[in-house]
């Protein structure tokens, strides 16, 4: 039989509802109180097709009430109780090690302009080179959403933005589903720059409502990140990026393969250690999914690399400077 998790919510209208999951990621996000109130629903996650409603108040997980429990004891509950469920998204940890530019970059390796066409078929994608489309092939579909925020404080406080991708495959016979985190100067540095670099004059006729983040990370950076990753995920749709740009941008965004994924849904395996977390995370979210452990380096050819996220001496020097400010505007708050 497959698994299942019964969750038990209060209304708020004097009725209880009993919902049945099958599959995790659930969907739910909440704060880190008690009690525990759904405060966001995840766009297509098992939650909404369930019709969990924002403001419930959960009562019950399986058989087990958590009034009287603390946050900590709920929180263990949820995840235990979540372990044995079946895997439908791969969920990538926040790379902590790689808080700059350059230790990402150096992290994820660098695109090979001769592997562009090789790397992009693994993800159903057909191109005839790294700069051309094949003419007349219905390509895969891309969507990057963004799923809030993390602040993780490991010596000094860092905001980590949590991305939710989307690869549907041409014929929509499978999916790829992937959540990884980023921070604002990764984004800027190994996306926006590159985007504006491919598109060139083209860029504004794409993105011309929908802002990339101000730099330092004030309030609304979450709001015009969300707004410009949606434009992104248009452009790609349509093939007005270069295949060596998409295969750059999927490379900085881990992307699985579909085979992957399928691969982590058939082996998903219960958890059998509660995953830690650092201390001073601030995003309000669910329990973390087991982590399909793969490096996020690319076997490529790497002969004539021109790295899309690559950056000089100056360029490095410029997102360092812009880090510090975001370190500035979050010890003032």
């Amino acid at each position: 039989m497959e698994a299942q998790l019964v969750l038990v919510f209060d209304t708020g209208k004097g009725t209880q509802e009993t919902k049945v999951f099958t599959e995790r990621p659930l969907g739910i996000q909440f704060p880190s109180k008690m009690p525990i109130i759904v405060h966001r629903i995840r766009e297509g996650s098992q939650a909404e097709r369930l019709d969990v409603q924002l403001g419930w108040l959960l009562q019950k997980i399986g058989d087990r009430p958590i009034q009287g429990m603390t946050f900590k004891e709920a929180n263990r509950a949820f995840r235990e109780s979540m372990a044995p469920l079946r895997s439908y998204m791969v969920v990538r940890t926040a790379p902590l090690n790689a808080v700059s530019v350059k230790q990402l970059s150096d992290r994820i390796g660098r695109m090979g302009v001769n592997g562009v066409v090789s790397y992009l078929e693994r993800f159903g994608f057909v191109a005839q080179s790294a700069s051309a489309w094949q003419d007349g092939v219905e390509q895969p579909q891309v969507r990057v959403l963004l799923d809030g925020h993390r602040r993780y404080d490991a010596g000094k406080p860092h905001t980590w933005y949590v991305l939710l991708g989307k690869i549907v495959a041409s014929d929509a016979s499978s999916t790829a589903q992937w959540q990884v985190e980023r921070r604002l100067s990764h984004m800027r540095a190994l996306m926006h720059h590159c985007v504006k670099e491919d598109l060139s004059n083209e860029y504004n006729s794409y993105f011309e409502s929908s802002h990339f983040a101000y730099r330092g990370g004030p309030a609304g950076s979450s709001a015009r990140l969300a707004a410009w990753l949606e434009a992104l995920s248009k452009t790609i749709n349509v093939k007005a990026l270069s295949p060596f740009l998409v295969a750059s941008l999927l490379n900085f965004l881990e992307a699985p393969t579909q085979e992957q994924t399928a691969e982590q849904t058939r082996e998903s395996k219960p958890i059998t250690s509660l995953q830690k977390q650092t201390v001073g995370q601030t995003l309000e979210n669910e329990p973390v999914a087991p982590v399909l452990e793969q490096t996020a380096r690319q076997t490529l050819e790497e002969s004539e690399a021109i790295h899309a996220g690559s950056v000089n001496a100056t360029g490095i020097k410029q997102y360092e400077e812009e880090e510090e400010e975001e370190q500035q505007n979050m010890r003032r708050r």
